[in-house]
């Protein structure tokens, strides 16, 4: 069987309206050999149809069983991967022609990597050309508790450190957890550079994503599960 060298994990659901273009923008970046794993969540839309659509070899489709949500969904799509380098995407942004060899050259001396993107809304104009100035970004493992900044979707981890940091913690969003824990073991590298269009809109399902605010309930009791799961993982 041929080496993977670099696995793309997508998580859909009713991703229609933009996954063959985050696909495409994928593809064109990496090798014949690396892969992409698309796992649904059981979209009702015509996303399954795009994916198909697509005609490509690298991509492999994963369908059916009942709703995971997206935490779960991640994890089942890293389960059926294979590659050294695992690269997290979101099925509506933009992947920029930087973010492979940047992370990768990253990825040499550290375990995870994340780095800077362009927010724009729906249709591409951009709102921030920069989301670290937004947020106005730190990454010691209090302010990532405090103050979660990094995508998901700009994170890339090698494969022993995710395997090390799995399953994820319930009611954690993954990018959270994995952020916090290279953080704090001096292993997340920071790329100041943008690695993705990150499209902020109403459809958007991850925890960082969605242009509508989240009550504080749900961002306190992520924060206070994070914490314990850090805590624990500790001992």
């Amino acid at each position: 069987m041929t080496e993977v060298r670099i696995s793309f994990v997508v998580a859909s659901y009713n991703g229609a309206a933009h996954i063959e273009e985050q696909l495409s923008s994928i593809l064109t970046a990496l090798g014949p050999n690396d892969e992409v794993i698309v796992s649904d969540d059981g979209s009702t839309d015509a996303t399954l149809e795009r994916v198909n659509a697509i005609g490509d070899a690298r991509v492999q489709l994963i369908a059916g069983g009942e709703r995971l949500g997206y935490q779960d969904n991640f994890a089942r799509a890293i389960a059926s991967s294979r590659g050294e380098y695992i690269f997290f995407s979101d099925q509506d942004d933009i992947c920029l022609p930087g973010r492979i060899p940047l992370s990768l050259a990253e990825l040499e001396h550290s375990s995870c990597v994340c780095g800077d993107a362009i927010v724009v809304d729906a249709e591409l104009v951009p709102l921030f050309d920069s989301h670290f100035k937004n947020r106005r970004a730190r990454f010691s493992p209090a302010w990532l508790l405090y103050r979660p900044v990094v995508i998901g979707a700009t994170l890339a981890c090698r494969r022993a450190f995710l395997l090390a940091n799995l399953p994820f913690p319930k009611g954690v969003p993954h990018d959270m957890w994995l952020s916090v824990q290279a953080s704090r073991r001096g292993e997340l590298a920071i790329i100041e550079n943008p690695l993705i269009l990150y499209r902020r809109h109403q459809g958007v399902v991850s925890a960082t994503g969605s242009a509508s605010k989240r009550p504080i309930f749900v961002r306190l009791s992520e924060r206070l599960k994070l914490l314990v799961a850090v805590i624990r993982s500790c001992r």
